[in-house]
C-alpha cells in the first residue's frame, strides 16, 4: 500500500479514531441522522457529492465502526451545507466590484450600467460577475505589491483544521478524516492520482476554474505550506524589482474566485462523463452518469472502497476561500466598501 493513498488514509483515520484523535481538534459529538447512512448520502447529492450509489456500497463495507461512519457522513453534509450558504456573500462582493468598477478602472470597459429597460434593476442576472476579473487583476497588480500577494497566497496545514473547528464548529470524527485528508493533500504528488476536479462541461473559464486551480496549487513544508506562485522573488542584475507577479497564475486564481459565487459548490462533470470515485483522478468513462450509477450497483462490492476525492476537493475549496477572504479584506480596506 503506497503511502498517502486512499487506503492509507482509510487505515490512518481508523487508527486515529481508536486513539481518540491525533490532534487537538478531534472530538466525537454525535449528529442525529434521520434516514441513516443512505439518507445522508442521498441528501449530499444536492450538495455536490460524487457517485452516491458507489459511496453507499463502499461505505457499507468500510472497516470503520457504524457510529463513526455515520458521524463522518453527517458532518460531511453539515460542512457543505454551511459552505453553500456562504456562496451568496462571494457573489455580493463580486457584484459590488463590478458596480463600482467604473469609478476605479474605467479603462477596462467594464459594463456596469443599469438596465433601464428592465423592470427589475436589482436582478443579479443584470450583473456579469466575470467582469470583476479585470478590475481585481488591476487592483492586485497596481494597488498591492508583489510581496503583498506572496503573503496572501500561502496557508499552513494547521490553519485548515483550525478553520474547520472554529468557523464551521466541526470537531467530530470527520475532523479526523479532514486532518488526514489535508495531510494527503500536502503529499498529493506521492499518491500517483490524477486531477480530482471533474472534466469541465464546455471548456468555459468558470467550468475549468477548479481544475486549473488544482494544477497550480503547491505545497512546501519548509515555509509557506499551501501556496500559489502568484509572486516570485527574482534576482537579476538588470532589474530593480526583487518580486515579480505571475499574471497567468493570478488569473487562474481570479477565475476560481469567480466560481466561488456558484451556482454549484463544486463543479460537476457532464452526464457523458462518469464521475466515479473508484477511478482516481476523475477518470473518464464513455457511459452516461446514469449508466455509471447502474454499473456501480451491479459491481462486486468487494472491489469497492471509500474514496476521499470529494473531501480533497472541499479542502482545496476551503483554501481558495481563505485566500479570497484575505483579498476581499484588502480590497475593502483600500476602497472603503461596506459589507
Amino acid at each position: 500500500m503506497s503511502r498517502f493513498s486512499d487506503n492509507w488514509l482509510l487505515d490512518k483515520v481508523m487508527f486515529d479514531y481508536v486513539q481518540g484523535g491525533s490532534c487537538a481538534c478531534c472530538g466525537f459529538p454525535h449528529l442525529f441522522a434521520p434516514g441513516g447512512l443512505e439518507g445522508l448520502i442521498h441528501a449530499m447529492s444536492d450538495l455536490e457529492t460524487d457517485s452516491k450509489t458507489h459511496e453507499i456500497n463502499a461505505a457499507k463495507i468500510s472497516p470503520w465502526p457504524e457510529d463513526m461512519r455515520d458521524q463522518i457522513w453527517g458532518d460531511r453534509l453539515l460542512l457543505r451545507f454551511k459552505m453553500k450558504k456562504e456562496m451568496k456573500d462571494y457573489r455580493g462582493f463580486l457584484e459590488e466590484v463590478v458596480v463600482t468598477g467604473h469609478n476605479n478602472n474605467a479603462a477596462n470597459n467594464v459594463d456596469t450600467k443599469s438596465n433601464g429597460d428592465d423592470d427589475d434593476d436589482n436582478d443579479e442576472s443584470n450583473i456579469n460577475i466575470q467582469d470583476a476579473i479585470p478590475i481585481l487583476q488591476q487592483f492586485c497588480t497596481t494597488q498591492l505589491t508583489p510581496y503583498d500577494l506572496y503573503q496572501i497566497f500561502q496557508l499552513q496545514r494547521s490553519d485548515l483544521t483550525e478553520i474547520l473547528k472554529s468557523k464551521y464548529k466541526i470537531t467530530s470524527a470527520f475532523a479526523i478524516v479532514f486532518c488526514s485528508v489535508v495531510e494527503q493533500l500536502a503529499n498529493f504528488d506521492l499518491t500517483g492520482y490524477g486531477v480530482d476536479a471533474p472534466p469541465c462541461c464546455d471548456g468555459s473559464s468558470v467550468d475549468d476554474a477548479e481544475e486549473l486551480f488544482e494544477t497550480v496549487l503547491k505545497y512546501n513544508s519548509r515555509g509557506p505550506g499551501f501556496h500559489l506562485d502568484v509572486a516570485t522573488n527574482i534576482i537579476e542584475e538588470d532589474s530593480d524589482e526583487e518580486w515579480k507577479v505571475n499574471d497567468e497564475v493570478l488569473n487562474i486564481f481570479l477565475k476560481r474566485m469567480i466560481s466561488l459565487a456558484g451556482p454549484a459548490l463544486l463543479a460537476r462533470a457532464p452526464k457523458s462523463v462518469a464521475d466515479n470515485d473508484d477511478e482516481e483522478g476523475g477518470g473518464k468513462n464513455n457511459s452516461s452518469g446514469d449508466e455509471a450509477e447502474k454499473d456501480n450497483e451491479q459491481s462486486d462490492t468487494s472491489n469497492s472502497k471509500p474514496s476521499f476525492r470529494s473531501d480533497r476537493r472541499v479542502a482545496r475549496l476551503m483554501i481558495a476561500r481563505c485566500w479570497t477572504d484575505r483579498l476581499i479584506e484588502k480590497y475593502r480596506s483600500m476602497h472603503e466598501i461596506d459589507k
